[in-house]
C-alpha cells in the first residue's frame, strides 16, 4: 500500500522568515490556507490508500478531519526529519510499502501531481525525489520502502538525499514537478505565487493582502 504523509509544525511556529515581512496574523492566515490547499489535493488522490497529517497542532487537526485526512498526533517535535522518519517507520508497520512526504507549503500542488509521483515510484519500485525550484530543497519525497534512508530536510536537503542514496547504492528517481517546485518561505515566494496563472485558494488569499514589508507600508 502507498500512503501520503504531510508533516506540519504548528501555526505559531510556522514560517519565521515570512514573519520578518508580514504580521503574525497575516502569516498564520496564509499558512492555514496553504495547508488547506495541500490537504484538499491530497484527499483527492486515488492511488494513495491512506493519507495522513503529522502534527501536534489542534487547529491543523481540525482542518485535516474535515477533509477526511487521518491523524498522526505528535507529542514532541524535534525536527521534521526525525518526525518523518519516525512516522514512516510506524506506517511501514501499518502496511505501507511506500510513503510520500509532502510539505504543507506547496499550494500549487494538484492531485494529478501527487499521482504522477506515486506512479513513477510504483512503476520503478523506487524512491522518488522532487526538488525545489532552486534544486537545493526536497519538496516531495516518496520513500520506498518507508525507511529506505534517513531524511535530511533543511538546507541543501536535495543533495544530501542524493548523496545518501548514492553512498548506500540504493536506486532512486528524480522527478521535476513545476507545481511542487515552489514552496512558500519568503515574501518573494509569495510574489511569485501571486503572479502564477494557476488557481488555488492561497493565491486568492494573498491578492487580498498587502504584501509590502510592514516598514514600507503607507498609512492612511
Amino acid at each position: 500500500m502507498n500512503f501520503v504523509l504531510v508533516p506540519f509544525k504548528t501555526f505559531k511556529n510556522a514560517k519565521t522568515r515570512l514573519r520578518k515581512d508580514l504580521s503574525d496574523l497575516d502569516t498564520e492566515y496564509i499558512v492555514k490556507i496553504m495547508l488547506e490547499d495541500v490537504l484538499e489535493q491530497v484527499s483527492k488522490s486515488k492511488i494513495a490508500e491512506k493519507k495522513f497529517i503529522l502534527t501536534a497542532d489542534e487547529e491543523a487537526i481540525k482542518i485535516a478531519k474535515k477533509l477526511n485526512i487521518e491523524i498522526l498526533k505528535e507529542k514532541n517535535q524535534i525536527s521534521e526529519s526525525s518526525s518523518v522518519d519516525k512516522a514512516s517507520s510506524f506506517l511501514k508497520k501499518e502496511g505501507a510499502s511506500g510513503v510520500l512526504r509532502l510539505p504543507g507549503d506547496i499550494p500549487l500542488v494538484t492531485a494529478s501531481d501527487i499521482e504522477s509521483i506515486l506512479e513513477v515510484g510504483i512503476k520503478k519500485k523506487s524512491s522518488v525525489l522532487v526538488p525545489s525550484e532552486s534544486k537545493t530543497g526536497t519538496n516531495a519525497f516518496y520513500k520506498y520502502p518507508p525507511d529506505v534512508i534517513s531524511s535530511s530536510f533543511g538546507a541543501n536537503s536535495f543533495n544530501k538525499h542524493v548523496e545518501s542514496f548514492k553512498k548506500q547504492k540504493i536506486k532512486y528517481e528524480v522527478l521535476e514537478v513545476k507545481n511542487i517546485g515552489l514552496d512558500i518561505d519568503s515574501l518573494e515566494d509569495l510574489k511569485k505565487l501571486k503572479s502564477s496563472m494557476n488557481k488555488c485558494k492561497t493565491i486568492e488569499c494573498i491578492k487580498t493582502l498587502n504584501l509590502l514589508p510592514q516598514e514600507h507600508r503607507v498609512l492612511p
